[in-house]
């Protein structure tokens, strides 16, 4: 269904809602009744005129955006976020995120890349709920120093939800660089105490690339997870979810799938 389909059939839901509890007392009350319900009630009425103003406000002041995503233009979409991001100084989360989602849909780093050193430089507090997306060119380039020292700057402002995988990301570059001894413990600690599956799984395989084979405290937790998830059928879901929710995990699904293939032998 076209944006503008929506547009307008929403506002007539809408109008045609309101109308009909307005015009309900008339029809129930009588028309005297009517005229008393709304002299003691007209504020429903002023509360349905801002309720309505500002959800048509938001769609035309996006309307631009909305049309662009309608027509996958993507070059469009990039460069309407550009000018929103870098002109107008709206840098958002929202526009971060959809600029880093249009840039990995053109398949362009650069862009990802730049957006990251606007963020850092003008509007640092937004690193840690958007780092895991902002430091995609990192992990993908495998940037060791610079992504380092990115993700620890996002750690030191993360949200309880987004740490864990943050310290994932940090430690997957400590260990491509060789620094063993500040990765496992991070490695240790996520392998033990997240409470997403994937992640953990995650975390257990890059520990056991950093540890001695048949490490006594690798191989506990490795059969604690594997308690909880005997075969690949019971990550199934929580896989697919990690997926929809995080584009870290879609975009490294060929290490997801070694990890698995490592845990279940």
């Amino acid at each position: 269904m076209k944006f503008k389909t929506i547009f307008f059939l929403f506002n007539g839901i809408i109008l045609f809602s309101f109308l009909f509890i307005a015009l309900m007392p008339l029809f129930v009350l009588g028309g005297d009744y009517t005229r008393i319900f709304w002299e003691e009630n007209w504020f429903l009425a002023l509360i349905f005129l801002v309720f309505i103003s500002v959800l048509d406000a938001y769609f035309i002041i996006n309307w631009k955006m909305f049309s662009l995503l309608e027509k996958e233009d993507w070059p469009g979409l990039t460069a309407w976020l550009e000018n929103e991001v870098y002109e107008k100084g709206r840098i958002t989360s929202r526009n971060i995120k959809m600029m880093v989602n249009t840039s990995l849909t053109v398949s362009n780093l650069d862009k990802i890349s730049r957006l990251e050193k606007e963020v850092s430089e003008k509007k640092p507090a937004l690193l840690g709920s958007n780092g895991l997306q902002l430091g995609i060119p990192y992990l993908l380039n495998q940037k060791k120093e610079e992504g380092r020292e990115f993700y620890q700057r996002c750690i030191n402002t993360a949200s309880k939800k987004n740490l864990p995988w943050l310290r994932w990301c940090h430690s997957f570059l400590l260990l491509s660089a060789q620094d063993m001894d500040e990765a496992v413990p991070h490695l240790k600690d996520l392998s033990r105490t997240t409470g997403d599956p994937v992640l953990r799984l995650l975390s257990l395989y890059l520990l056991s690339s950093a540890v001695k084979e048949g490490d006594d405290e690798l191989e506990e937790v490795k059969s604690a997870f594997l308690g909880n998830y005997p075969d690949r059928k019971s990550l199934e879901k929580y896989i697919a979810r990690s997926k929809s929710d995080n584009v870290v995990v879609l975009l490294l699904s060929s290490i997801l799938d070694d990890s698995q293939n490592w845990i279940y032998n």
